[in-house]
């Protein structure tokens, strides 16, 4: 029995860098269903594509898929709850209810989420974590993830944490909503620090889902 790993590119790579440290023996397959990663696509296109992979999986083979990718899980989520996230007999895991069940475990109030233009749109961690006590700000990246697919400068993409300097100097965390930030975690963690006085913790999503994974499957 095999795990799926649905993602765009070097963020569900890097999942699966971490997933077989804990497995070493695990068989995975990893699924990109798009050509680039995901820009400009709508949340309907994504929606459909996905829905259709995702049918065409047997559970007589498959044991679980991980869907390793904020902007897909934000396009279809409200479909996995229905579902109990459970699609065609196959388990589904995806990034932001277990980074949202971490958030309200350790308590954090002023949150900062780091994402794709389409998860800041749809703002799936806002929606679930919001509360009259809590502080929860969006900054969109609409640049980064493309960035680190292709290996150039993104510098100036990080400029963009100067939107957020205030809150940034009172936030309990920092959620990396996109799988391809988890790869550049210590450099974002650096320039948080070092530029904005940052004195919280700054949260990899592929190690979160990847420990829920390890309690839930």
């Amino acid at each position: 029995m095999k795990i799926i790993i649905i993602d765009t590119g070097l963020g569900g790579k890097d999942f699966i860098t971490k997933l077989r440290k804990e497995y070493r023996n695990i068989e995975c397959e990893f699924v990109k269903p798009f050509a680039d990663i995901i820009g400009n696509e709508t949340k309907a296109f994504i929606r459909d594509t996905i829905m259709a992979l995702l049918y065409t999986y047997s559970y007589k083979n498959i044991h679980s898929i991980i869907i390793a990718c904020h902007s897909i899980s934000s396009c279809i989520l409200d479909i996995l709850i229905h579902n109990k996230f459970i699609i065609n007999g196959i388990r589904i895991y995806e990034p932001i209810i277990p980074m949202c069940l971490y958030i309200k475990q350790k308590k954090y109030k002023n949150i900062l989420i780091l994402a794709t233009p389409l998860t800041y749109r749809i703002r799936w961690h806002y929606r679930i974590l919001k509360t009259k006590r809590n502080q929860i700000n969006n900054l969109p990246f609409p640049l980064l993830a493309k960035e680190l697919e292709t290996h150039t400068s993104y510098s100036k993409s990080l400029d963009k944490l100067k939107k957020q300097k205030d809150f940034i100097e009172i936030c309990d965390c920092v959620v990396l909503g996109c799988m391809h930030y988890n790869i550049i975690k210590n450099e974002i963690t650096d320039e948080l620090r070092y530029n904005y006085n940052f004195k919280g913790v700054v949260l990899d999503s592929n190690q979160i889902l990847l420990k829920y994974y390890d309690e839930y499957s």
